[in-house]
């Protein structure tokens, strides 16, 4: 007895959902519905209820194909892709089904194939998509505009919008999200780059307020929840992320990404002892450099197991050699071991830079003071409150002025950070507003510069490779410096896409 009752309740469930007792013309308005309201999980439940009885309808054949592809469901679309065509249904949109099933497969060239010469807007936003995997990125600026042009809908804007961010112009994604407001203000994709782009800039306040709109309006939708307990975490509002990390972990119980974040914010409060006991019997399966593995190894150092603690930074520095968080921890490891001598090479680095903080510049002296380092007096010096106060109060000012893209208040900033010594960090930062600036000679200088204080660092690599790359001077040497740096960071994707371009572009 016991048994079916376990079995009714699902049954009594999708019921409530597909309207059970609904015809198929009247679940398929539903489903219009759910799909124009973006509840895709609804709409392929009222669909598959409707296709029990119509089981060859065309025009609902259709919209589960469009579903499954919204839901990022490939082998799903193209089962139903096949059951339209042996139905007899012929299409334009066959093609560009099949086009974007290709590219949920990774297989851009085969996109690109079927899509032809398609030059509606759909035609477009495939095309453009296509050649942004291939790197093509003139190409999918020209596909973008062009399916702009054809009249737009919000799936091209977005994605437009959306390449647009990560290429840190600002500007431009502002400039299609104003014409995404026009197309679809309600929408998911709208009302989310509205908070993208606020947290972009570092407006917080403006992003929480989007990211809570996003969350009231689409209360399934796991990713603005944890956009927005991240930006709760920027504002110092620990309990506010929390719960909203708790409420996303209720509908997405195994997604590592919530996982990670709960840690984050355990570690902010300092409830080392929780994440001790969540995490013990894990160690092996942590991926070293990890957020989990470096957050359960800082618990175990909070709490006296500093050997222990010390392996675990010790693996998180060989995965992430170029990592600023994990030295200073094996450094502190190292301290709380009795070997001074290690945590003094391992911290001494950091503790050079001009940008150190004062959490670095402590430990460094302790250990440069334990092994009698020269160093530090030094380093005591610059910890004096009247000459690191206005060091740091430097350091946030050209913080900001990096994350709003203030080229000209960063060049004011870090050269006046400049002089305090050939600081890689600094020079990185020149480095990066001359080349936004377009100044690209002296771009280059600051970052060849940056390698001679730090030759073979795989992100100072990056850089000299990537300004390069950025105006067209020395494509060879961009070329060169990026296969370097791939080759000292294997897994790093954005040094890996950048080594694309430089390929395509050196011919």
């Amino acid at each position: 007895m016991n048994r079916i009752i376990r079995l009714a309740v699902p049954l009594a469930v999708l019921g409530a959902l597909t309207g059970c007792g609904d015809s198929p013309e009247t679940l398929l308005g539903k489903a219009n519905d759910s799909f124009a309201a973006e509840d895709y999980q609804k709409a392929r439940l009222q669909l598959a209820s409707a296709l029990r009885d119509e089981p060859e309808n065309h025009e609902i054949l259709l919209l589960m194909a469009r579903t499954q592809l919204r839901l990022h469901d490939p082998d799903g679309a193209e089962g139903i892709l096949t059951r339209l065509e042996r139905a007899g249904f012929r299409s334009a949109e066959v093609p560009r089904i099949k086009a974007q099933i290709a590219l949920l497969r990774q297989k851009p060239d085969d996109a690109l194939a079927l899509v032809g010469d398609d030059s509606s807007v759909e035609g477009w936003r495939i095309r453009a998509e296509a050649q942004l995997a291939l790197n093509h990125d003139t190409q999918a600026v020209e596909a973008f505009e062009q399916g702009m042009k054809a009249g737009g809908n919000i799936a091209i804007a977005e994605a437009y919008a959306r390449y647009r961010l990560v290429s840190n112009d600002f500007s431009g994604a502002d400039s299609v999200y104003r014409q995404m407001k026009k197309i679809a203000p309600d929408s998911y994709e709208t009302l989310v780059m509205a908070g993208d782009l606020a947290a972009a800039r570092g407006q917080t306040d403006n992003a929480i307020a989007s990211y809570r709109k996003v969350v009231d309006a689409y209360p399934d939708r796991v990713a603005p929840m944890l956009a927005l307990a991240n930006q709760y975490d920027a504002k110092g509002k620990l309990d506010e992320a929390g719960e909203m990390v708790e409420k996303a972990g209720k509908l997405s119980p195994n997604n590592p990404q919530i996982e990670a974040l709960k840690y984050q914010l355990l570690s902010e409060k300092g409830e080392w002892e929780k994440i001790r006991i969540g995490l013990q019997g894990r160690e092996a399966q942590l991926e070293p450099g990890s957020g989990l593995q470096m957050t359960y190894a800082e618990a175990l150092l909070r709490l006296g197991h500093a050997e222990q603690a010390r392996i675990l930074f010790n693996r998180a520095m060989l995965a992430l050699p170029g990592n600023p968080y994990s030295r200073m921890m094996l450094g502190e490891a190292q301290l709380a071991t009795g070997d001074a001598q290690s945590a003094w090479e391992t911290l001494r680095p950091l503790a050079t830079s001009t940008l150190a903080r004062p959490e670095v510049l402590e430990s460094a002296e302790k250990a440069a003071r334990a092994v009698g380092a020269p160093e530090a007096v030094a380093l005591k010096a610059r910890l004096d409150p009247t000459r690191l106060k206005p060091t740091m109060t430097l350091v946030r000012q050209g913080d900001m002025a990096v994350m709003h893209q203030d080229w000209d208040t960063v060049l004011d900033v870090y050269g006046k950070l400049l002089p305090h010594g050939e600081d890689p960090e600094v020079l990185k930062r020149l480095a990066l507003a001359t080349s936004k600036l377009g100044r690209a000679s002296e771009a280059i200088a600051y970052a060849d510069r940056t390698l001679a204080v730090s030759p073979g660092n795989p992100d100072y690599l990056y850089l000299a490779g990537q300004v390069r790359l950025d105006s067209g001077q020395d494509l060879a040497g961009a070329r060169r410096l990026l296969e370097a740096a791939a080759a000292a960071d294997p897994r790093n994707t954005v040094i890996a896409r950048a080594l694309r371009k430089a390929k395509a572009a050196a011919g």
